[in-house]
């Protein structure tokens, strides 16, 4: 069986990260990084929907390795996780729908949870909650340092160094043993999270955002 906290903890690893980011890289002279983070938390605060890729590198300490989700401001979502699971490989589908989570592994049909379950660890719909999700998480960046301006899937994005404070993400990240540092890169144009990449136990998670404000439609697998 899935563990109860793996479902709930692959939602949410785009939280985890949220956290980080010197000196300019093309030339062009970059805003103050409490600028950039500032008009992020402000453009992330609104959004309807977002679609989001994670991926790992080392051992970062987290059962979810990879993952392609798409989420709904109410907590709504869908997606696949790749996990790891005593030793080994498991790959999963997932349905976040109301006050059910719905999960299919590579064999078998589709199991029902109640949304308890994996509220006892984390509640999904915080994510893009303006005063508990990535919106916040965005404003509580410490020390930020400016580094350069980078692409992004082809966009144009303001990179930004720094630490993330365990206090912050301690209601929504369990495990979590200290801050979390990293980088984050913000779009120049519409100033959204385009993608984060965060230290995390000796490896790392990167998670890159896109489809904002899509108007996704996730119902019950049949």
């Amino acid at each position: 069986m899935v563990k109860r906290g793996a479902i709930a903890l692959g939602i949410v690893l785009v939280a985890a990260t949220a956290c980080s980011g010197g000196d300019d890289g093309g030339g062009e002279k970059q805003p103050p990084p409490q600028d950039t983070l500032r008009r992020a938390s402000t453009a992330m605060r609104d959004l309807r929907s977002v679609a989001f890729t994670l991926s790992t590198e080392g051992d970062p300490g987290v059962p979810v390795r990879s993952g392609d989700v798409r989420l709904l401001r109410n907590g709504d979502a869908e997606g696949t996780l790749n996990l790891q699971q005593s030793g080994q490989a498991v790959e999963m589908k997932i349905v976040a729908l109301g006050e059910t989570f719905y999960v299919k592994g590579v064999t078998g049909g589709w199991q029902r949870y109640p949304k308890q379950l994996a509220a006892a660890m984390y509640d999904p719909s915080a994510v893009l909650d303006p005063n508990r999700g990535i919106s916040r998480l965005l404003s509580s960046v410490a020390q930020p340092e400016a580094e350069k301006t980078e692409k992004v899937n082809g966009k144009d994005a303001y990179k930004v160094r720094g630490t993330l404070p365990k206090d912050v993400v301690a209601g929504l990240i369990p495990g979590l043993k200290g801050d979390v540092k990293g980088h984050v890169w913000v779009g120049t144009a519409d100033h959204r999270l385009l993608k984060v990449k965060g230290d995390v136990n000796g490896g790392s998670v990167t998670v890159t955002f896109t489809e904002f404000d899509k108007p996704y439609k996730i119902s019950a697998p049949a």
